[in-house]
């Protein structure tokens, strides 16, 4: 079967591979009264989806149809096999770029490949390891057995739980001391003896009734009987480093009897909640929506573990939004559209000071046994005190969700005198888990989401790339043609007007292409952090009246008429000429761009110890919503299809001038122009 399937797959690459040269020549058959100059055009489309989609096969197979298809349709002579010097060198090319793209696809998707494996073995590894050391943590801290570790011959504490100890009196310091420093000197005496023999001997100690005298918090002395064990701990080179001591009181038949059933319950209490945490990481990953992660946290939750369920979220301006409520069978209705009603968060864990506090803190707040203080420790709110007595609640822990230090909302368990249920400190790292694990999903969710829009903009991007760097060659080669046209009509000299307009409208076309390519140049040593400065000392004045003067003709073919006010004669400063110039052209030549064909107002002026620039227009303006992004990589305010660009000249701006120490901000409305400002500190010439 898996046979058949990679035969199939194979067929189907190879197909589209086929397919693809054929769409090519269809279109390139279509269009070629309109580009006939460039043939290769729709097959370099083909190779490159065809590499994108199979790989080095698919691509060369892509790559040879094109070479042949383009040789004999449409390449002179056409419809002859025979190979003309003249379309070697476009061959060569072809080829060339072809082999370039289909290898870059090929290890672009073996990357990607690579890097999702790597990615998934990652985090399976680190959750995995991260979970078994939380639970080997919980289990020692929370066992209901006397725990302890000593380290070296003379048997130093290392680790207590709580509940060892309690039995040996609390003391003020523990860790760090000596077997025979704690508790009488007779019995500390015994215990360390049988440590002794356990770290000689390398074999463990197991003792049945061991009677031991251990002072008490009043200063008494208690007797107890325990059942030890003590187990040897090795290295990395498998010697004898330090003792585990596990001791269990069987001192009182009847607690005895009474503590094991409490502990058969707490076990089957956990294997609830690890069966449930087992399966939530499958089932909270059904779904890379942010709701429906939510709900399904409420599903997992209501009823198995909580009779109610609350679900806050954190926004972006530092508020709560109430996203859910649920309650198990059973539980008055009336009461969840009282909690939906909008929540005082300010009122939440007043101890804390509200909720966000309580989310900062990233620590849950649990009540194992709610009284009317308790209430009071919940909410201050009088409404929702009155809610909360009619619920009747027993248990109530409100879990804060956490991904990666970001702090996402609030989980609130809680449970009912209704349902006879109440929480431990035991349950309370499992509600934790459950709502790290769901933060996480959310986490996953938003990063898929940020991912898909960041491909989308990527996309986006690309197209708009290749039309605008079409774009300038379009009329250069219309030009050219006609050129070639005039001089195949003309016998004699052509007149010098006639080419000097030529010229001009492709030097206007070759200047255009070159700010497009520097532009991506300049964003490329950007993200690469290669972008330098070479700052001199200059006259800022007259930078600015050179860019208006040469602009004025631009400005002029759109309608516009730029008015330039210089408060001050010269502006002195130490910046970069030539960046400082690209920052002053891209200023302006948006504000020619959307403005409409009304007056353009630039003014230059010094004050406070800085340079300030304002460019006013009276165009189009900028939507509200669009000014926070204006300054952003690729990001636009107008549709591509009205407005060329590559979204690019802003945020070039933007760095450029924070660069340099300065500041750039827009002020607009929609309809109403905009006004963007440089502002520059003034340095004095060294």
């Amino acid at each position: 079967m898996g046979a058949r399937t990679d035969e199939g797959s194979a067929l189907l690459r190879y197909g589209l591979a086929v397919a693809g040269v054929v769409v090519s020549f269809l279109v390139q058959r279509t269009l070629w009264p309109f580009m006939a100059s460039s043939p290769f055009l729709a097959f370099f489309a083909a190779v490159m989806f065809a590499s994108w989609r199979g790989g080095w096969g698919p691509g060369l197979l892509a790559t040879g149809l094109s070479l042949f298809t383009v040789h004999y349709f449409f390449l002179k002579p056409l419809a002859d096999w025979h190979l003309a010097p003249t379309n070697l060198v476009a061959m060569g090319l072809f080829l060339a770029l072809s082999l370039f793209v289909t290898a870059l696809n090929v290890r672009l998707r073996r990357a990607n490949a690579e890097r999702a494996d790597l990615l998934e073995r990652e985090r399976a590894a680190r959750a995995a390891a991260e979970y078994e050391r939380a639970r080997l943590r919980e289990l020692f801290m929370l066992a209901p057995a006397h725990l302890a570790i000593f380290r070296g011959p003379q048997h130093i504490f290392e680790l207590s739980n709580p509940l060892n100890t309690a039995m040996l009196g609390n003391p003020k310091r523990l860790l760090g001391l000596s077997a025979r420093e704690v508790g009488p000197k007779e019995e500390a005496e015994r215990v360390g003896q049988m440590l002794d023999r356990v770290y000689a001997t390398g074999e463990p100690f197991v003792g049945r009734e061991v009677p031991l005298q251990l002072p008490q918090p009043d200063g008494s002395v208690r007797d107890y009987v325990f059942d030890v064990t003590y187990t040897p701990t090795r290295d990395v080179r498998g010697q004898v480093d330090g003792v585990a001591g596990f001791g269990f009181d069987v001192t009182d038949l009847v607690r005895a009897r009474a503590r094991a059933e409490r502990l058969a319950r707490e076990l089957s209490h956990n294997e609830e909640h690890l069966r449930l945490l087992a399966g939530a990481s499958s089932f909270l990953a059904t779904s890379l929506d942010t709701k429906a992660t939510l709900s399904n946290v409420v599903r997992l939750a209501v009823p198995t573990l909580a009779d109610w369920c609350i679900v806050d979220m954190a926004m972006e301006g530092g508020g709560f939004q109430r996203l859910e409520v649920a309650h198990a069978p059973g539980e008055p209705e009336e009461l969840r559209e009282a909690l939906w009603a909008p929540a005082p968060y300010e009122a939440l864990t007043p101890a804390l000071g509200g909720a966000m506090p309580l989310l900062l803190r990233g620590q849950p707040f649990f009540i194992e046994e709610v009284t009317e203080e308790g209430l009071r420790q919940v909410t201050s709110d009088p409404g929702r005190l009155e809610v909360f007595r009619k619920m009747h609640l027993r248990s109530v822990a409100l879990v804060p969700m956490v991904a990666r230090e970001r702090p996402l909302g609030i989980l609130s368990f809680g449970t009912t005198w209704r349902s006879g249920r109440g929480y431990t400190a035991a349950d309370v790292p499992y509600l934790q888990e459950l709502a790290n694990r769901a933060a996480l999903s959310m986490e996953n969710a938003r990063l898929y989401h940020e991912a898909r829009e960041a491909v989308r903009l990527r996309d986006e991007f690309l197209s708009i790339a290749s039309h605008e760097l079409k774009t300038p060659l379009t009329p250069l080669n219309l030009k050219l043609q006609a050129l070639r046209r005039e001089l195949d009509r003309t016998p004699g000299p052509v007149r010098r007007e006639l080419v000097e307009s030529y010229v001009d409208v492709g030097s206007r076309q070759l200047k255009k292409l070159a700010e497009l390519v520097n532009d991506l140049l300049d964003v490329s040593r950007i993200a690469a952090g290669r972008m330098s400065l070479e700052p001199t000392p200059m006259d800022l004045a007259e930078l600015v009246r050179d860019v208006v003067a040469a602009y004025e003709g631009p400005a002029a073919r759109s309608g516009s008429a730029l008015q330039l006010e210089c408060a001050d004669a010269v502006a002195m400063g130490v910046w970069d000429r030539q960046r400082l110039e690209q920052v002053v052209v891209n200023l302006v030549d948006n504000a020619i761009k959307y403005g409409q064909g009304r007056p353009i107002h630039v003014r230059l002026e010094t004050r406070e110890g800085k340079a300030v620039l304002t460019v006013r227009d009276q165009g189009i303006g900028i939507a509200e919503e669009s000014l926070p992004r204006l300054f952003g990589r690729f990001e636009r305010a107008v549709s591509e299809r009205h407005y060329g660009g590559l979204g690019l000249g802003l945020y070039i701006t933007r760095t450029l001038v924070e660069a340099m120490g300065g500041t750039v901000r827009v002020e607009s409305r929609l309809g109403q122009g905009s006004v963007f400002t440089v502002e520059l500190p003034l340095r004095a010439e060294s």
